[in-house]
This record gives structure tokens, C-alpha cells and sequence, in this order.
């Protein structure tokens, strides 16, 4: 757990002199979406949404005491798209998490990943078993992603707070390869200059050429986010020194990569209104179209507003 967390949560025990037990981390929202498959047959897909809102919330990711009110929100869109036969499928997710802002009611997007290759076999009454030390393609693309989940929260409150996190990814990643999921086309390995795998993602957190990705995910939500309500003008300041280290990384690369992507899709409209009445916005925006372009309709809004 964060040593924000940790050191509240150890001050909450002291006082109230009652033992520490294990939470689970995750308040996981679970949405499901089987338009694509009609008929009868199918009818038992409805009992999927539940077993996997049981597998997500109902067991302990971590080793960290967790109160009720510090899991962390997330949601799971799963959208099926083509059924291969009786009990194997083809669907898209979309998962993403949240924080609270310090000091506000408002919260804020930590990740967001849209995964469009996600084949897996379910059969009616079946019962997913977690076990990280065998690949599974249902149940290891969840584990996949409550461990980047996890990683991107501790991020946000301390600097590289959530690397074991993306190392349990990268090895989850690294189990599929032995397996047919393993091969290109079914989402854990890509090809070419627009890779956008699980492996891909996994593989940048970890790489010290994109520690810059991490620690802005630190520095914009705890040094900016956290503090824009006491400070709004340092924290302009800080924003737009994140943003430069952002895009230093990126002309040594001279090309997008997938973290930076996930960082931008995570932020680019709440950077827009943060960044709004800044004096530092139009530095911003330069900065911005340049990394993001797949958003430059938002960021417009910060020299068309004006």
C-alpha cells in the first residue's frame, strides 16, 4: 500500500488498538454487453457478469490492509462480439479506475485501457479459479488488468510505488507465450511500430527509458491533482513541467508509445479544464497536439476558449 495510506491507516490502529486484517483492494463494477449473441443457447452468458464481479471483489490482490473506503473503484465493460462456438468467445474490454482528488469530492481516471482482443472459453456453472502460476485465457486477462489497476493507484502516491504490480503483469504476459493466446492477433503480443499488446504495456511500465510515463503519473496526481485546491498556480507550474518531461521523452522516441497513450487517454479532458485558466496554457497545448494527437479536438479548447 502507498505510505500515504499505510501511514494513516497505522495511526487509525493505534488508536483504536484493534487488529489489522486483509481487505479486498478492488470495488469493481462489472458491465456486460452480449448483443452480438443471440439465441437460447447462450442464455447462460448472463451468469458471467456475476462470476466475474465475484472473481474481481471477491478475494485479496495484495498483501496490504485496505480499509473499506481505500478500495479502489474501477469498472470492467466487456462487450462480446462473436462466439466461436457453444463455449468459446470473442470480446472487447474496457477497464478503467479511479482515485479521489485530495481535498475535493471529485475523482480522477488513474487508467484506462480499451482491449479489443480478448478470446477465451466459458462454459455454463463454470467457476473461475485463481491461480497466477498456470495461464488461463479468461481468468489471466482479469489478473492482467487488477494488477495494472493496482500498479497505476500506488503510482499516483508514491514515486514507482506500483512496480510489483506490472511485474506480476509482465509475468502473466510472459506465461501466454506457451500457450496459442500466446500468438499474434489475440491481444498478449503485437506486431509492428503500433503495438498495443497487454505484453507491450507491461513490458514499458517496466522499462527505465519510459520512467518519465511513471513518474508523471506521481507528480501530476500528487503534486498537481492533490494540490491544485491550496495552490492552483504552483500546481500549473508543476503541470506544465510534467507535460515537458512527457514531451522530452517523446522527441527522443520521435514516436508514440503505448504508455504514453494510456497516461493521455487516462487525462487528456481533465488536463484541459486543469490547464484552463492557466497562464501556462497555450505552452501546454504546443506540448500536448504534439504527443497526443488523437485528442487535439479537446486540447483545442484551451486557445479556442479565448
Amino acid at each position: 500500500m502507498p505510505d500515504v495510506r499505510r501511514f494513516a491507516l497505522l495511526i487509525v490502529l493505534a488508536l483504536t488498538a484493534l487488529p489489522a486484517v486483509h481487505a479486498q483492494e478492488l470495488n469493481c463494477q462489472v458491465t456486460l454487453n452480449r448483443e452480438a449473441i443471440t439465441g437460447t443457447e447462450f442464455g447462460f452468458l448472463d451468469e458471467f457478469r456475476e462470476e466475474l464481479f465475484r472473481y474481481l471483489n471477491g478475494r485479496a490482490w495484495t498483501d496490504d490492509v485496505f480499509r473499506p473506503e481505500e478500495r479502489i473503484d474501477c469498472q470492467f465493460q466487456v462487450t462480446f462480439t462473436e462466439a466461436l462456438s457453444q463455449t468459446a468467445f470473442r470480446a472487447q474490454i474496457v477497464v478503467q479506475a479511479s482515485r479521489p482528488i485530495y481535498g475535493t469530492a471529485q475523482r480522477t481516471t488513474t487508467f484506462r485501457a480499451s482491449d479489443t482482443d480478448w478470446l477465451f472459453s466459458y462454459a455454463r456453472g463454470q467457476n473461475l479459479i485463481y491461480d497466477p502460476n498456470r495461464f488461463d485465457a479468461l481468468t489471466s486477462v482479469l489478473d492482467f488488468y487488477a494488477n495494472m489497476i493496482l500498479g497505476y493507484d500506488y503510482d499516483t502516491f508514491e514515486a514507482f510505488g506500483g512496480t510489483r504490480f506490472y511485474e506480476r503483469a509482465f509475468r502473466i504476459a510472459e506465461l501466454s507465450r506457451a500457450t496459442e493466446a500466446g500468438t499474434p492477433g489475440r491481444g498478449w503480443f503485437g506486431q509492428g511500430i503500433e503495438d498495443r499488446s497487454r505484453f507491450t504495456l507491461a513490458q514499458e511500465l517496466l522499462d527505465p527509458v519510459f520512467a518519465p510515463v511513471r513518474q508523471a503519473q506521481y507528480d501530476y496526481h500528487f503534486t498537481v491533482l492533490d494540490h491544485f485546491v491550496v495552490e492552483p498556480e504552483q500546481a500549473w507550474v508543476d503541470a506544465l513541467e510534467t507535460l515537458s518531461a512527457l514531451h522530452e521523452l517523446y522527441l527522443q522516441n520521435n514516436r508514440r508509445r503505448y504508455v504514453t497513450d494510456v497516461f493521455f487517454g487516462a487525462k487528456y479532458q481533465e488536463i484541459v479544464s486543469l490547464m484552463l485558466d492557466a497562464p501556462q496554457r497555450n505552452e501546454a497545448y504546443a506540448m500536448l497536439t504534439e504527443m497526443d494527437p488523437a485528442h487535439i479536438g479537446t486540447y483545442d479548447g484551451l486557445v479556442n476558449s479565448r
